[in-house]
């Protein structure tokens, strides 16, 4: 009996509790006029043992917080609820805010879930690019990939992973994506039980067709009908945290070490060196590999510290990557000798990649803003079975990729600069560890470095120029082998660039690029480009 009794005291109990909980929400739905009926409920509620201390305490805390929260009504037409709580101002992109609710259930009492603001920003981006005929000098005229003819005029490249070239022969011109691609992101963000929580879903879209190959959508351009343009899910990750803990982000995301290198070259909003102009792809160059290391997008468990006194701290575990050649096979000029590979391979991934960053941003006045920032990054590369393609790696064998970069912008009212460089072991050029090791492992070091400035007048007209490169330097190993001559030695370009702002969302740029490969025995190969187009951001 006495159970029973019990029982329906339980069940008493917990839809008084529901039924509180209900009553209050709904009052809490009403305007700020109705406080004070509001706060009596919840006290007689309490008097009468309805609610406990703590369900009281918890009720009347969020009663508080959700006036203190709501809009001041604005001047209108007649009653009822602002737009501003539903429509979200944005300063990039589009959005509105779903209201938050709270669900009352027996099992877990009165559960609140915050606001969402749900948001959609992106870009469309396209540059006509009439890329000039190169000119080859020195041995960077002379052809060392297979089945090509050793001459002087040889229409391809001696320099091993150069980004300038194309044909001595002819110009090219296409219609294309800058160094940003067309893309569209939605962006959802709320607050739960006091934690901030987001989720962000990044489709990026190239205007050009794209060939099957080891960068997907990111590797060459298939200039031929009935093809399709590459799209790049390049981000996918959710973030976690408060003001007073800092911020746990978990999924793919562009990495800490030269982020801040992309994110601040001016070409972002244009083309930079266009790479593959005859068959483009996805995106151009910008300045990756021409002054920084691609960042990349890596899936990622990352923190970043809170705010102190301008300074924030990240560090995170990431998917390790593959040193990969982008030379592949070649034979040594006039001798026929083969060489299978210009550069090593491993595969095995015992531990993850490391990264780390310290940032810095100060507003000194209104019109003065410094950013400055470090970064680390380092890798175990370790040989599996499959690796020993040569006889110059045994399987378990291993080198540590490190590399540390930093930079600076000043904004300075209408002026801005950036200064950025880089240093690497066993880090590579152009992409993370593309190129890094020789065939028997030994590491290569690399560095690169870049610096650049613009103006705007009558808040309309932005020009400016920048010059940068990209170094790989040869090893031991690399100089005992017959194609250390054709090895790429630099990757520099200097670009100007005019823009106009046409209105918030679209702005008119153009740019002048010279490009400058060189191999490690001082052949070049020298290409200028013109470019002129527009970029969307909403």
């Amino acid at each position: 009996m006495a159970n029973r009794i019990g029982k329906f005291g339980s069940r008493r109990r917990g839809v008084s509790v529901a039924m509180a909980g209900v009553v209050a929400s709904m009052l809490f739905g009403a305007s700020q006029g109705h406080a004070d009926t509001t706060d009596q409920l919840l006290d007689q509620l309490k008097a009468k043992g309805i609610l406990t201390k703590a369900e009281y305490q918890k009720l009347k805390a969020r009663h508080e917080a959700e006036v203190a929260a709501k809009p001041v009504p604005g001047p209108g037409p007649g009653p009822g609820p602002s737009n501003a709580q539903y429509i979200t101002k944005l300063d990039k992109g589009i959005g509105f805010r779903i209201p938050g609710t709270t669900v009352v259930s027996k099992e877990n009492g009165v559960v609140t879930v915050g606001d969402v603001d749900v948001k959609i920003s992106g870009d469309l981006v396209f540059f006509g690019a009439e890329s000039f005929k190169s000119s080859f000098s020195g041995s960077a005229g002379i052809n060392p990939i297979p089945g090509g003819a050793f001459t002087p005029t040889s229409p391809a490249a001696g320099v091993l992973g150069a980004t300038a070239g194309g044909s001595r022969v002819n110009n090219s011109n296409s219609i294309r994506s800058g160094l940003l691609p067309s893309a569209i992101v939605l962006s959802l963000a709320t607050r739960q039980e006091g934690i901030d929580l987001s989720a962000v879903f990044g489709a990026y879209i190239g205007g050009n067709n794209v060939a099957p190959n080891a960068l997907n959508a990111n590797g060459p351009g298939s200039p031929f009908g009935l093809g399709t343009s590459g799209i790049d899910l390049r981000q996918v990750y959710g973030t976690i945290g408060t003001p007073e803990f800092g911020t746990v982000k978990i999924g793919r995301d562009l990495g800490l070490f030269g982020g801040d290198a992309i994110l601040n070259d001016f070409t972002l909003f244009g083309v930079g060196t266009p790479a593959g102009n005859a068959m483009p792809g996805n995106t151009s160059l910008g300045r990756i590999g021409i002054g920084y290391v691609y960042p990349d997008w890596i899936p990622q468990v990352t923190y970043t510290t809170p705010d102190f006194w301008g300074f924030t701290a990240s560090a995170g575990i990431f998917t390790p990557l593959d040193p990969l050649d982008t030379t592949g096979a070649f034979v040594v000029p006039f001798t026929g000798a083969a060489f299978a590979d210009t550069s090593g391979n491993m595969t095995a991934h015992d531990q993850p990649q490391i990264q780390g960053r310290i940032k810095y941003i100060g507003k000194f006045s209104p019109d003065v803003k410094l950013t400055a920032w470090v970064d680390g990054l380092t890798q175990l590369q370790r040989a599996e079975v499959g690796d020993s393609v040569t006889a110059f790696i045994s399987p378990g064998s291993s080198v540590r990729s490190s590399a540390v970069d930093g930079g600076a912008r000043l904004d300075w009212g209408p002026f801005s600069a950036v200064g950025y460089a880089y240093w690497g072991s066993a880090l590579g050029t152009t992409g993370l560890f593309f190129d890094a090791i020789s065939p028997n492992g030994q590491a290569r070091t690399s560095h690169g470095w870049y610096g650049e400035a613009e103006y705007t007048i009558f808040d309309r007209f932005t020009f400016g120029g920048s010059y940068g490169g990209s170094w790989l330097d040869a090893n031991s190993f690399d100089f005992s082998q017959g194609y250390v001559p054709w090895l790429l030695k630099s990757n520099q370009s200097a670009i100007g660039f005019l823009r106009y702002k046409l209105t918030d969302w679209v702005a008119l740029q153009t740019e002048f690029i010279n490009s400058i490969s060189r191999n490690q025995s001082g052949g070049a190969i020298t290409t200028n480009a013109f470019v002129a187009g527009t970029t969307f951001f909403f």
